[in-house]
């Protein structure tokens, strides 16, 4: 299946606010990078979805969503699929609707954002591939996914979300999950493809493009807030993470 991608953003929600009810039109992965969503969908099924992780949405099902805990930032990729059969339908159906995000699956999102909103390419196959990636890394994780992670790599990984302006080192992490830094870093590598340090950075730059591209704070607060001793490390990672420097990142998204 492929997807001709609809929409791809990065928005905010007050506390206690609701979208919908309403009935999904796409095939939707949503990211949450801080607070937490819950989705009731068709009036009953509720899904619970924290910082750190990403769900799926299917079409022609109603579905409202809920943000009870503190303003909370999220990124979705919205497409339009080619062929959804009915085999197609009931394959996506059968997978975990909600899991952590991975470090490529983000990656995947956040690219998929850049070039729309950086107007690297029209409305096109680039952006129809990207979109199209993104729906089947997440199925393919969702299908290779342990139903649960490891307490201690889960305790960690809350842990980052929670603390990412504060310094954090490898031992700060391994102590919160009761094991030690080798284990932890095995554990991370096996279930998230990735460090425990790697992930932290990704995390921090990726609030860093969130902060960035909506809200309008000067450039050295959001680098303190994501954790950057200084903002020239802040603009270098940004400039890596995306071929934009910060304020001009900030300015093609606006103009966008």
């Amino acid at each position: 299946m492929h997807l001709s991608l609809g929409a791809v953003g990065r928005v905010t929600h007050p506390s206690g606010s609701r979208v919908g009810p309403r009935v999904q039109q796409h095939v939707q992965v949503m990211v949450v990078h801080s607070g937490e969503m819950t989705v009731l969908v068709d009036g009953g099924s509720e899904r619970h979805v924290p910082a750190g992780s990403v769900c799926l949405l299917l079409p022609n099902s109603s579905e409202e969503l809920q943000f009870p805990g503190g303003d909370t930032r999220h990124t979705w990729v919205r497409g339009v699929p080619s062929e959804f059969t009915p085999r197609i339908r009931e394959r996506l159906e059968s997978i975990r609707p909600v899991k952590p995000v991975s470090s490529a699956l983000e990656y995947l999102i956040r690219e998929t954002l850049a070039a729309e909103t950086t107007q690297v390419t029209a409305h096109g196959a680039l952006l129809d591939a990207l979109a199209t990636a993104v729906l089947w890394r997440f199925v393919g994780e969702a299908e290779s996914d342990p139903r649960r992670f490891p307490r201690a790599l889960e305790l960690a990984r809350r842990h980052i979300h929670s603390h990412v302006a504060e310094p954090l080192e490898l031992a700060d992490l391994a102590a919160v999950g009761s094991v030690t830094p080798a284990h932890l870093i095995r554990l991370f590598r096996e279930h998230l493809d990735t460090t425990p340090m790697r992930y932290l950075w990704e995390r921090r730059i990726t609030l860093g493009i969130d902060l960035l591209t909506s809200t309008g704070l000067p450039v050295g607060v959001v680098a303190q807030r994501c954790g950057f001793k200084t903002s020239f490390h802040f603009a270098r990672r940004i400039s890596q993470a995306t071929g934009l420097p910060p304020t001009k990142l900030r300015e093609s998204n606006w103009r966008a």
